[in-house]
C-alpha cells in the first residue's frame, strides 16, 4: 500500500511540476509579448530575400499602387518596414511586406483594417492571446517559400504514383497469400515485396522529406486558423470560421503525414524500426501526393487563410507601432489631390522636428546643404505609403489622396550594366512620366533633379520636364539647390518652400522648418570652415564666388 501511495505521490509531484514549468513558460511568453508591445523593434538584419518571396509571387506586373523598387529604395523602406514589424510568424512578416509594397486603393479594405487595429489597441488580452497562437506558426526558413510551393503544386508532386499503387497493392497480395497458403514461397514472395518496397521507400524518402517542412507549415497555418475560428470577436474569426470544413478536410491526412516525419528524429530504437516498416506500406508517399491534390483544389481558400493570419499580424504590428510613435494620427483619405499633414515627421528619426504642410498642386522646395530638404520629401512619400498600407501616418493630424508613389532620389551608377549615373538618373525620371502618362495619379517626389550632367544644361532640361508635368494628373514635389529653375518655370503652378540656417561665427545652426518662399542664401563655403578645412580654401572659396557673381551682374 505504501509503495502505490509513494507511486502516486511521485506521479503527482512529477506532472505539477510539468504543469507549474508550463505555466511559467506561458507566463514567461505572455509578459515578453505585453513588454514589446509599443516599443521600438530592436534593430535586426532582416533576410528580405525570403520575406519578400510573396510580393514577387503575387504581384500583378504595372499595377496601379505597387511600389517599385527604385521608390522602395530611395526611401529606405526596408528600415521603415523594420521599424513596424512585430509579427510573431513567416505569414505575417511577408503580409507586412507586401502590403507596404501594394498600396490599398479599396476604401471598405482599409475600413476592415482599422477596425482589427481598433480591437488590437483596445483589447490587450485578446491581442497577446492572438500572438501566443500565432508564435506556433513560427518564422523556419524553409516556411518563407510557401507561396513558391503553392504556386507551382504540380512540380512537386512525386511521378508515376501508379508504381506505388501497384507496390501496395502486392505487398497486400502477399500478405493475404501467406495467411491463406502458408507455404515457403507465399512466405518468400511476401520477404521480397517487403524488400523491394522498403528499398523504394528509403530510396523516395529523401525528395519526399524536402517539401515536408513546407506542408508542416501550412499544417501550423490550418491549426492556428481553426483555433482563430472559435474566437468570439467577429473581426478576428470571420474568414477563419467561413472556411472551416475546408481547414479540418485539409488538416487530416498532413496529421498522419507529418506525425511520421516527427517520429524520424525520435531517439528511440524501435520506434525508428515501426517507421521503416510501415513505410514499406507506401503510405506516405500516397497521402503525400494526396495531400498536394486537395492542396490544388482549395488554393484560394489557402490564399485566403494566409492573407487572414497576415492581416492579423499586421493589425498588431500597426497597432505596436502607433503606440511606440511619439505623435501619430488615422489619416483621412480623399479621392481628390492634395495633400495636408499638420506636424508630419519621418518616423524613422528618433528626435524628428515637426513640420505642417500642405499642397494642392505642384511645388519646389530650395534650401542650402543639409538644411531639411531630403528627409522632409521623404518623410511626405514615406506617410503617404504608410496612409495607403498600414491607415497610419506619423503626424497630428493628415488628409492624403488615393495616389501612386514614385520617387527618383538615390540614384547610383551601374558598373555592371556599363550606366552612368547621368543615365541612371534620366531612365530614374523616364519610369516617372511614362506612369504619369497613363493617366494614374502619382505623388512624384524628386530630389536634386537632373544633378548628373553639367549646370546650365541641368536647368534648362530640368525645366522643361516639370513644365512638362505641370498640367499632368499628378503632384510633383521636387528638392533643388537650384533657384533659377523657379525663375525658368516662370509659373504660379509650383509653389515655393523653402528650409534654410542660422550661420554663426563658427557654425551653421538648422532648424529643419519648412517655409514658404525662395531660399536665396547657401552654405556651402561656411561649411567647409565649420569642418575644420584650413582657412585659405575657405578664402580662395569666397574669392571665387565674389568673382562669379560680379561677372554675372556685368553680363546683367
Amino acid at each position: 500500500m505504501e509503495l502505490i501511495i509513494l507511486a502516486i505521490g511521485a506521479v503527482f509531484a512529477i506532472l505539477s511540476g510539468y504543469l507549474y514549468n508550463l505555466y511559467l513558460r506561458r507566463k514567461r511568453i505572455q509578459d515578453i509579448l505585453l513588454r514589446r508591445f509599443g516599443t521600438k523593434p530592436e534593430y535586426k538584419e532582416y533576410d528580405f530575400d525570403r520575406i519578400k518571396i510573396l510580393w514577387e509571387e503575387t504581384r500583378v506586373t504595372g499595377c496601379p499602387g505597387n511600389i517599385d523598387d527604385i521608390t522602395w529604395n530611395d526611401l529606405e523602406m526596408d528600415k521603415v518596414f523594420a521599424r513596424i514589424n512585430g509579427c510573431c510568424s513567416f505569414a505575417g512578416e511577408q503580409y507586412l511586406y507586401r502590403s507596404l509594397r501594394t498600396l490599398c486603393f479599396d476604401r471598405t479594405k482599409r475600413e476592415a483594417l482599422e477596425r482589427k487595429i481598433s480591437y488590437m489597441e483596445s483589447d490587450r488580452e485578446g491581442r497577446t492571446d492572438i500572438q501566443k497562437k500565432l508564435l506556433c506558426i513560427g518564422k523556419r526558413e524553409n516556411s518563407y517559400h510557401v507561396s513558391s510551393f503553392l504556386n507551382d503544386l504540380d512540380s512537386f508532386r512525386l511521378d508515376r504514383i501508379w508504381i506505388y499503387y501497384t507496390l501496395q497493392l502486392l505487398l497486400f497480395l502477399a500478405i493475404a497469400s501467406s495467411m491463406i497458403f502458408r507455404h515457403i514461397y507465399a512466405y518468400a514472395f511476401l520477404g521480397i515485396i517487403f524488400l523491394v518496397n522498403m528499398n523504394v521507400y528509403a530510396l523516395m524518402k529523401n525528395r519526399y522529406e524536402t517539401n515536408i517542412d513546407l506542408i508542416t507549415a501550412l499544417q501550423n497555418v490550418l491549426t492556428i486558423s481553426r483555433k482563430l475560428a472559435g474566437n468570439k470577436e467577429p473581426v478576428v474569426s470571420g474568414i477563419f470560421k467561413e472556411n472551416l470544413s475546408v481547414i479540418h478536410k485539409l488538416l487530416k491526412p498532413m496529421s498522419f503525414v507529418n506525425g511520421r516525419h516527427q517520429r524520424e528524429y525520435s531517439a528511440d530504437f524501435m520506434e525508428l524500426c515501426g517507421m521503416y516498416v510501415t513505410g514499406a506500406f507506401l503510405f506516405d508517399f500516397v497521402l503525400y501526393n494526396r495531400i498536394l491534390s486537395d492542396l490544388k483544389e482549395h488554393l484560394s481558400v489557402i490564399y485566403e487563410l494566409l492573407d487572414g493570419v497576415g492581416e492579423l499580424e499586421l493589425a498588431v504590428s500597426a497597432a505596436s507601432f502607433r503606440k511606440s510613435l511619439p505623435l501619430y494620427c488615422v489619416p483621412k483619405i480623399c479621392k481628390e489631390g492634395g495633400i495636408c499633414y499638420e506636424e508630419m515627421y519621418n518616423p524613422l528619426l528618433d528626435k524628428p522636428v515637426y513640420n505642417d504642410f500642405s499642397l494642392n498642386g505642384h511645388c519646389i522646395i530650395t534650401g542650402s546643404n543639409a538644411s531639411g530638404k531630403s528627409t522632409f520629401i521623404k518623410a511626405a512619400a514615406i506617410n503617404e505609403i504608410l496612409a495607403m498600407s498600414i491607415h497610419t501616418c506619423a503626424a497630428k493630424t493628415a488628409r492624403v489622396s488615393e495616389a501612386e508613389v514614385y520617387t527618383s532620389m538615390a540614384v547610383r551608377d551601374d558598373l555592371l550594366a556599363g550606366e552612368s549615373y547621368f543615365v541612371r538618373e534620366i531612365k530614374s525620371l523616364q519610369r516617372i512620366i511614362e506612369v504619369i502618362d497613363q493617366g494614374r495619379f502619382v505623388i512624384a517626389v524628386i530630389d536634386e533633379i537632373l544633378r548628373g550632367t553639367n549646370n546650365r544644361e541641368r536647368i534648362f532640361a530640368s525645366s522643361a520636364i516639370l513644365k512638362y508635368l505641370e498640367d499632368k494628373n499628378c503632384m510633383v514635389i521636387v528638392a533643388s539647390h537650384d533657384v533659377e529653375l523657379i525663375d525658368l518655370l516662370g509659373s504660379e503652378r509650383y509653389a515655393n518652400y523653402f528650409f534654410c540656417e542660422q550661420a554663426e561665427e563658427e557654425e551653421v545652426i538648422f532648424d529643419y522648418k519648412i517655409h514658404h518662399g525662395i531660399c536665396e542664401q547657401s552654405n556651402a563655403i561656411k561649411l567647409l570652415g565649420c569642418f575644420g578645412f584650413p582657412e585659405r580654401i575657405v578664402e580662395d572659396a569666397n574669392g571665387y564666388l565674389r568673382q562669379y557673381q560680379d561677372k554675372g551682374k556685368t553680363r546683367g
